[in-house]
C-alpha cells in the first residue's frame, strides 16, 4: 500500500485502537493526489470500490478519498462556486453541506445549505449531469407540496431510505422531512404540524442505525433516535455533550459522534454510556462515518481526513 501522506500514531482514550492515518495538510488548499489539500471537509458518505465521497465545503466540491489516502475530485471546484444545473464542466455549487450515494442506480445527491435544493448528480450520456429535484434557490422557508416548489432553510444531510425515500435534515426549520415520488413531506420537527414532535433547537446531522435514524442536535447537546412513524426518543446519556456536529453507528449497536464543542470524537453504547475514544489533534470535528473496522472523521479546521481503526 502506498503511503506518501502523513500518518500518525496516537494512543486513544480507550483501548479501541490507533490512528491509522491522517490524510491532507493542515494548510488549506486544494490539490488532489497522494498529498491532497482540503479546504473545511464537512461530510461523509460511503461511495464504490471502497471509496467515500467527500464533501470539501470551502472548495464547493465533491471529491472521493481512497483508503489509501488519494483525493480525486468528482466535481465542484474553487472556481465552481454558485448556481447551475447542467453538464458538470458548466454546472456550480455553493454551501454543500450534505451527501448521499444510491450505489444501485449510481446517483449521488447533495444538499446545499446555501440554495435551499437537493441536487441530484447521474450519468447522461456519459457524461455527469446536474439537476435541481426539490427546493427553491430563490426563496428559503417552509412549505410541503410539489418537490420543485417545496421550501427549505439550510439543508444539511441527506439519507436515502430503502423504498426510494430521501430523508432531509432542515436545520433552519428543526425538521426531518422527506422526498417520494416529486412530493416533500415533513416527518418530525418541533412545531404543532409536525407528525411527530420533538424539541430540537440546531438539528445538524444523521445517519442509520439500523431502521432508525439517528440525529445530534448541536444547539442543545442532544442525540435523538427516531423510530419513524412512531416516535422521537431523546438519549439520556451519562455524560452531556457540548456540540455533536456528526454522527454514524456501526452494526454493533454502538454510536459514534464527532463532538465539535469538546474537540473530541465519542463512542456510545447501548444508547447510554459515553465514553472518548479520541481527543488528540482535532480541531472542530465536523463528522464521522464507520466503513467496516475503519472510522473517518472529517477534521474540518485542520482541513484533513483522519482514520481510526475500530474494534
Amino acid at each position: 500500500m502506498k503511503n506518501t501522506f502523513t500518518i500518525a500514531l496516537l494512543t486513544l482514550s480507550i483501548n479501541i485502537g490507533l490512528f491509522a492515518q491522517t490524510i491532507g495538510s493542515t494548510e488549506a488548499g486544494f490539490i488532489d493526489g497522494e498529498k491532497p489539500k482540503m479546504d473545511k471537509p464537512i461530510r461523509f458518505c460511503n461511495y464504490k470500490n471502497g471509496a467515500v465521497l467527500l464533501v470539501d465545503f470551502n472548495n464547493n466540491a465533491i471529491r472521493t478519498v481512497s483508503r489509501e489516502g488519494e483525493v480525486t475530485t468528482l466535481f465542484g471546484g474553487p472556481d465552481k462556486k454558485g448556481y447551475q444545473d447542467g453538464f458538470i464542466d458548466q454546472a456550480l455549487f455553493a454551501g454543500m453541506h450534505g451527501v448521499a450515494y444510491d450505489k444501485v442506480n449510481d446517483i449521488i445527491y447533495i444538499a446545499s445549505a446555501t440554495n435551499n435544493v437537493i441536487r441530484k448528480i447521474s450519468d447522461k450520456g456519459g457524461k455527469l449531469f446536474v439537476e435541481t429535484i426539490a427546493g427553491n434557490q430563490s426563496e428559503k422557508g417552509f412549505a410541503d407540496g410539489d418537490a420543485l416548489s417545496a421550501k427549505f432553510n439550510s439543508l444539511h444531510q441527506l439519507l436515502l431510505g430503502e423504498n426510494g425515500e430521501v430523508f432531509i435534515l432542515d436545520i433552519g426549520n428543526a425538521k426531518v422531512r422527506m422526498l417520494k415520488d416529486g412530493i416533500v413531506s415533513t416527518i418530525a420537527g418541533t412545531d404543532s404540524i409536525s407528525p411527530l414532535k420533538v424539541a430540537w433547537k440546531y438539528p445538524i446531522d444523521m445517519a442509520f442505525d439500523k431502521k432508525d435514524i439517528v440525529i445530534c442536535d448541536a444547539g442543545n447537546g442532544n442525540i435523538y433516535r427516531l423510530i419513524l412513524n412512531s416516535k422521537v426518543e431523546k438519549l439520556e446519556l451519562n455524560i452531556k455533550l457540548e456540540m455533536p456536529h456528526g454522527i454514524t453507528s456501526d452494526d454493533k449497536d454502538n454510536l459514534y459522534i464527532a463532538d465539535m464543542g469538546a474537540n473530541k470524537i465519542l463512542k456510545i453504547e447501548s444508547d447510554k454510556v459515553v465514553t472518548v475514544i479520541e481527543d488528540k489533534n482535532l480541531y472542530k470535528p465536523a463528522a464521522v462515518l464507520v466503513d467496516g473496522n475503519l472510522l473517518w472523521i472529517a477534521d474540518l479546521y485542520n482541513h484533513q481526513i483522519k482514520i481510526i481503526e475500530i474494534d
